[in-house]
C-alpha cells in the first residue's frame, strides 16, 4: 500500500464502502425506524448530521464544511505523496483512513446537505453518556487518527546522534 496505485485504489474502495454502507441503511430503514442487531447495544438508527463531530457547528451552511473537507483532504494528499517513500507503513494507513473518512463525509454533505450517520452504540459510556450516532466513515477518521498518533510516537525514525550534533553545532552562538 506505499505506492501511489494501490493507495489510491484503498482509498476508493474505502470510500465506496463507506457510501454503499450509508445507502444501504437508508434504504433499508426509509420509514425512520430502529433496528437493534445487539439489543440494549448496538442498533442502526438514522440520523443526519448537519454538523460535525457530535453535531457541531450544525448552524453552519454544509458548503462550508465541503470547502474545509476539501482542502483537507488535498493537504492530506500532499502530505502523502511527500511521505510514501519514507513513513512508516501505519503512518500510510493513517493517512488512507482519514482521506476515506474525509471523503465520504464530504460526499454526503455536497450531494445531502449533511452526512448519513447510522450506527448507534446505545449504552451510556462512563464521563460522557450516550455516544453520538456515527458511520464507517466517521470509524476510519477515528482509527487513522490513533494509528497515525501510534506512528509518529513509537515508529517514526529518530534523528541519529551525527544530525543532533550537527544541529546543535548549528544553533551556537558565532563570534
Amino acid at each position: 500500500m506505499r505506492r501511489p496505485l494501490p493507495f489510491f485504489l484503498l482509498v476508493a474502495a474505502g470510500i465506496a464502502l463507506d457510501l454503499v454502507s450509508k445507502w444501504i441503511v437508508f434504504q433499508w430503514l426509509a420509514d425512520d425506524r430502529t433496528v437493534a442487531l445487539l439489543p440494549g447495544v448496538l442498533h442502526l438508527t438514522l440520523a443526519r448530521n448537519y454538523g460535525v463531530a457530535f453535531s457541531m457547528g450544525k448552524h453552519l451552511h454544509s458548503l462550508w464544511f465541503v470547502l474545509l473537507s476539501l482542502l483537507f483532504s488535498v493537504g492530506l494528499i500532499w502530505f502523502y505523496l511527500r511521505a510514501w517513500r519514507t513513513a512508516a507503513a501505519l503512518s500510510i494507513l493513517a493517512m488512507g483512513m482519514i482521506l476515506v473518512g474525509a471523503v465520504g463525509n464530504m460526499i454526503d454533505r455536497l450531494f445531502f446537505g449533511y452526512v448519513r450517520d447510522f450506527i448507534d452504540f446505545v449504552p451510556e459510556i462512563p464521563l460522557i453518556g450516550r455516544w453520538a450516532i456515527f458511520n464507517v466513515a466517521d470509524i476510519c477518521i477515528t482509527v487513522g487518527v490513533v494509528f497515525y498518533f501510534i506512528a509518529e510516537l513509537f515508529l517514526a525514525p529518530k534523528p541519529d546522534a551525527a544530525s543532533q550534533e550537527l544541529r546543535a553545532k548549528s544553533q551556537e552562538p558565532t563570534a
